[in-house]
């Protein structure tokens, strides 16, 4: 085993220890992806989970993923989301999908990625078993947080 092979098998964790500005740039995104959070939880989403993907892919650290009642619900909590992350951390979306459709809408922030859905596409996409295996973080309606 050289050198290269020992670096390949050690935990995502301690690499990050590491690299301390990685730490707090990610520290950062995570400040963001809670934020959102509690927007949504505010706004009454359902099954808001925050899905850790930090070092399996290359796209984003963080899945935001919540679920409203209805086409118009989706829309409010983009709404809340968007102006909340603009106003609370300075973050605008490069990009966001879905707003014809109102049955999925995608805020792609670069290091995160806030998917609202209604319950049959969330259901039929999966995401969080798509990422099984990644640390997922359940945060339901009435769950208190210290």
């Amino acid at each position: 085993m050289n050198d290269n092979d020992s670096h390949s098998n050690k935990p995502f964790e301690p690499l990050m220890q590491e690299l301390p500005e990685s730490s707090a740039v990610l520290k950062d995104i995570r400040k963001a992806a809670e934020t959102a959070r509690r927007i949504l939880e505010e706004r009454k989403a359902e099954d808001i989970e925050i899905v850790d993907v930090t070092g399996k892919t290359s796209l984003v650290d963080l899945f935001v993923i919540a679920s409203a009642t209805s086409g118009l619900h989706i829309k409010s909590l983009s709404d809340a989301v968007e102006e909340g992350l603009e106003k609370e951390h300075s973050l605008v979306p490069d990009r966001i999908e879905g707003m014809d459709s109102k049955n999925w809408i995608l805020l792609d922030y670069n290091d995160f990625v806030v998917h609202l859905m209604l319950p049959e596409q969330r259901e039929f996409y999966d995401l969080e078993h798509l990422w099984s295996g990644f640390k997922t973080q359940r945060q339901r309606l009435g769950e208190i947080r210290f």
